[in-house]
């Protein structure tokens, strides 16, 4: 229980370092998306194929597993602000 006048804390200021986390995996999974350079190259090549079609093959994979990493952070956030009786709006009826 709370104690009267306090307020409940935010879940990212109250963890600091997952909400960092999560931040800069969506970050580096936008920057690897946007910038062209990485993988807008015609080499290497493995026959006529060139590398931008390994890149996508390699990237979505990737991209699944950030965003679940992300989810199950956003997860352990949202369990942190519901406390331990699992529902953050409410308190003990006495």
């Amino acid at each position: 229980m709370t104690q009267p006048g306090s307020r409940p804390r935010n879940p990212v200021a109250a963890h600091p370092v997952t909400s960092a986390a999560i931040g800069i995996l969506f970050a580096a999974n936008i920057f690897f998306i946007v910038y062209v350079p990485v993988y807008g190259t015609v080499t290497p090549k493995i026959g006529s194929w060139p590398f931008f079609y390994f890149y996508l093959l390699i990237f979505m994979p990737v991209t699944s597993l950030v965003l679940w990493i992300v989810t199950q952070l956003q997860k352990r956030l949202n369990g942190a602000q519901a406390g331990p009786s699992g529902s953050a709006g409410s308190e003990g009826a006495e």
